[in-house]
């Protein structure tokens, strides 16, 4: 008779436990769901501030290039304004070499015009000197007069030192010191190429006032490329040291300068008449001598006795 008593306990029992999982299945759903909406709400916090952040980071690098474009379109225009060649005014260009390439022909008009501008220039006083090229370097204006006085002062220097020199290997120690700067030596060269040019420009205001001078000067004149000291500045002075060495008639001209007597052993010319040459040919009896040994007539060494 207790059987059916406890029965609708166990019931009860059954039914309170299987509610009690049902509430911890809905407890654990309910945690499980503010878990994550809370990643969620993080999670799409996160991203809207990183948008945001990019966006503002795009937007500042934008109106940086619109800002760095318009600085530099503005400066490329200001240099443009203030660097702008006056397009009606052809560019400079050297006098003599222009009426050389535009006046070509062998009329008396053309022969005019390529003759009047070194006329002109040599009727201005020194201006014509302006027209001066130490080797490469061409037409350096009103700076050529301080560059050329350098240079003579350095070549005085070097002869007064050298002349009072008497001990043979002294002398050179000091040469070959002096050959193995470039520069000092270029300068030296100038100032021996500026005292040839002195002794033309001499020897030209005395052959116009009827005085007598050495014959060099007058086959020096007489060839129509040194007719004046301009001309022969121009077309042969000029071109020494950079395109062209010395001629013949170049090195008469620098004994003359030198008052020394250069004697030329030309091996081309070995068992002639014309293997040794001495510029210039009947030179003062005083004037010392120096040697010159050539293979081809233009390239020239120092023989060593």
């Amino acid at each position: 008779m207790e059987a059916p008593r406890s029965a609708p306990r166990e019931r009860e029992r059954e039914r309170a436990r299987t509610t009690s999982g049902s509430d911890q299945v809905h407890s654990w759903i309910l945690v499980t769901s503010h878990v994550l909406s809370a990643a969620w709400r993080i999670a799409r916090a996160s991203v809207m501030t990183a948008l945001s952040l990019l966006s503002a980071t795009l937007s500042y690098f934008r109106s940086l290039y619109l800002y760095l474009g318009h600085q530099l379109k503005w400066w490329v225009g200001y240099l443009q304004r203030k660097f702008k060649r006056n397009l009606s005014v052809e560019a400079e260009v050297d006098l003599l070499s222009y009426c050389a390439r535009e006046w070509k022909g062998e009329t008396p008009r053309a022969r005019l015009m390529r003759k009047l501008p070194e006329k002109l220039l040599f009727s201005q006083g020194c201006n014509w000197i302006q027209q001066y090229s130490f080797g490469p370097e061409k037409y350096t204006g009103s700076n050529v007069f301080g560059k050329l006085r350098k240079c003579v002062e350095l070549l005085k220097l070097q002869w007064t030192e050298f002349s009072g020199m008497r001990d043979y290997h002294k002398r050179g120690s000091m040469c070959n010191g002096l050959f193995s700067d470039a520069i000092l030596e270029c300068k030296l060269y100038e100032a021996l190429k500026f005292l040839m040019l002195y002794q033309v420009t001499e020897a030209y205001e005395q052959m116009k006032t009827n005085k007598i001078i050495p014959n060099l000067f007058r086959l020096l004149f007489a060839r129509e490329s040194s007719s004046d000291p301009l001309s022969f500045m121009m077309n042969h002075l000029n071109s020494i040291g950079d395109t062209c060495g010395l001629d013949q008639i170049d090195l008469f001209i620098l004994g003359y300068s030198l008052q020394v007597k250069i004697k030329v052993f030309r091996l081309f010319k070995f068992n002639s008449r014309d293997f040794a040459v001495c510029y210039p040919e009947e030179p003062l009896r005083e004037w010392p001598e120096i040697s010159l040994l050539t293979e081809n007539g233009h390239q020239y060494h120092i023989p060593v006795f």
